[in-house]
Formats: C-alpha cells, structure tokens, sequence
C-alpha cells in the first residue's frame, strides 16, 4: 500500500502498522520517541521541555506520572 492507501485505514491495525514500517511498542515509548523527534533527538531537550501545555508534557520522561506508585511517592 502506499502512504494514502495506508492513511485511509481507519483505525490501523497491527498489520497496516507494520505495513507502513511501525515495530510493536507501548503507548509509553511512542510518547517517548514523539518527544525525542520534537526535540531535535536530543534526550536533554526532551528533559529541559517548557511545553507544559503540550498533552503530552507529564510523559516525556517514559514513564507514567498517574500510576498508583509514582503518586505514593510524589514525584
């Protein structure tokens, strides 16, 4: 399929994914690698980010703010 073909498949399945190049990962890692592209690649961009509006802003380290152990701890 080509990059039209494959946009137009709504929602993509693990085969379009895969089709269009995609390896399986986590929600995690793929918030991960979208801050990295957003910074230039640079893993200390990606941790000195001001974007604070950005959806994404809370997970840029990977890891997940909202689970149960990062709140007991208050990080």
């Amino acid at each position: 399929m080509n990059r039209t073909e494959l946009a137009a498949v709504w929602p993509p399945t693990h085969i379009v994914a895969a089709d269009a190049g995609h390896e399986p990962q986590s929600p995690m890692q793929a918030i991960r690698e979208k801050c990295l592209d957003c910074s230039g690649g640079q893993p200390s961009e990606v941790a000195r980010c001001e974007s604070v509006s950005c959806a994404l802003w809370p997970f840029r380290s990977g890891k997940h703010p909202y689970t149960s152990a990062s709140m007991k701890r208050g990080l």
